[in-house]
């Protein structure tokens, strides 16, 4: 049986693109934007997996932070964040520290996601999701700061 797909377009959102990231002069790395790909929002903890795939390499777990309602967490983190909430309309900040961030112009950028649907948990299981996303973004000259 096919898993429920239709929010997975939603998962990197490609309104903000993608930007390199400064301290002062420095380029630490770049980011881009998630949403939660449900109609339905999800404590962090529910995220069993998630990976990051830039022009067809996948980035370390060590080097995204994932930001969102005002705090940042590395991606291994998010499992015990149990209290924190991914609202439906609120966009994470994934944050990949990178030396020199990304040269402009057009990357691709895919994120793949399991995660556990914590209202489906009737005697012990739950419905666990795979999502996956894949967007061409652009690097404009300017950087984020």
């Amino acid at each position: 049986m096919a898993q429920f797909q239709a929010y997975n377009k939603l998962l990197i959102s490609a309104a903000e693109g993608i930007a390199n990231h400064k301290a002062g002069d420095a380029v630490l790395g770049y980011e881009f934007y998630c949403q939660y790909p449900s109609y339905r929002g999800t404590y962090l903890s529910c995220i069993e997996e998630m990976h990051v795939y830039v022009d067809g390499e996948m980035v370390h777990d060590d080097k995204i932070y994932f930001h969102i309602n005002g705090k940042q967490c590395l991606l291994s983190q998010l499992k015990d964040l149990y209290l924190e909430y991914w609202f439906i309309l609120d966009k994470a900040k994934l944050l990949v520290l990178k030396d020199g961030g990304l040269e402009p112009g057009e990357h691709e950028v895919r994120v793949t996601m399991r995660h556990r649907i914590p209202y489906t948990g009737y005697f012990g299981n739950y419905l666990v999701l795979d999502g996956s996303d894949t967007k061409i973004l652009t690097l404009c000259e300017e950087e984020a700061e």
